[in-house]
């Protein structure tokens, strides 16, 4: 994974929650990689009044200082540590033009997105 100006730590994990890749404040933390599959098993089991059953493709969880932003593609789960940035005209983030997926922040919709 390509390295945002304002990644803190990665974790790449296969869809059974085993560690692929990892680094920064991330790295080899295999506590922090069950508690983000279980919040994934999580969204599986909201009630369909609720949440109609779409598969959750994105989750963001926001502090004040940071936030981690989950994706999953390609029967792999990417998380994200950013830290919080103040925003500006321009937009950040790098974009990665071979198989790896990266996040990159947008400025417009404010949301940050994976890119492959």
């Amino acid at each position: 994974m390509e390295k945002l100006s304002n990644q803190i730590g990665y974790l790449v994990l296969q869809d059974d929650g085993a560690v692929i890749e990892s680094s920064g404040d991330l790295e080899n933390d295999e506590r922090s990689a069950n508690i983000f599959l279980d919040l994934l098993h999580l969204t599986e089991s909201v009630d369909d009044n609720f949440m109609p059953k779409s598969s959750c493709e994105r989750i963001s969880i926001v502090y004040d200082d940071h936030s981690y932003n989950i994706s999953m593609s390609n029967h792999r789960i990417f998380i994200v540590k950013l830290r919080s940035v103040t925003r500006g005209n321009a937009g950040y983030g790098t974009s990665n033009s071979g198989s790896n997926v990266v996040f990159a922040e947008n400025e417009s919709s404010g949301g940050t997105s994976i890119l492959a």
